[in-house]
């Protein structure tokens, strides 16, 4: 694993993930990330990726948990996550994928993805914007 993955994976909002353990995390985390890496040697942006990943779960201490899916379950777990290239980062609300972004994208595009998942956590469930149900 290179240094910018081992320093993803030793964050503390970051578990590196196999498949058997997946629904568990889900369960734990109602917002989560999964960071699909893909190969990096022959994709060398999913370390810039990487770094992406680590800002947004500084930025969004205490807020966001940040899954790293196993190089060895990728290929598994990409189509049940609608993943088709790595890198990728999908965002999650109560175990389902609401959006993903693919390969390295501006610093923005990540974090507003960031702030429309937890935008839903202020909210109260079953009102509608404005307050109303």
């Amino acid at each position: 694993m290179s240094e910018v993955l081992e320093s993803l994976a030793s964050h503390p909002a970051c578990e590196v993930l196999r498949k058997p353990d997946l629904d568990g995390f889900l369960a734990r985390h109602p917002r989560a990330l999964l960071f699909f890496t893909g190969d990096v040697a022959q994709r060398p942006e999913g370390l810039d990726v990487a770094v992406v990943v680590r800002e947004l779960a500084n930025s969004y201490r205490d807020r966001l948990q940040i899954g790293l899916v196993d190089r060895r379950d990728e290929a598994a777990l990409m189509s049940r996550f609608g993943v088709v290239v790595t890198p990728a980062v999908v965002y999650l609300r109560d175990g389902e994928a609401t959006e993903l972004v693919a390969r390295m994208r501006d610093w923005l595009v990540f974090a507003q993805a960031c702030d429309r998942l937890l935008a839903s956590v202020a909210a109260a469930p079953g009102t509608a914007p404005g307050g109303t149900a």
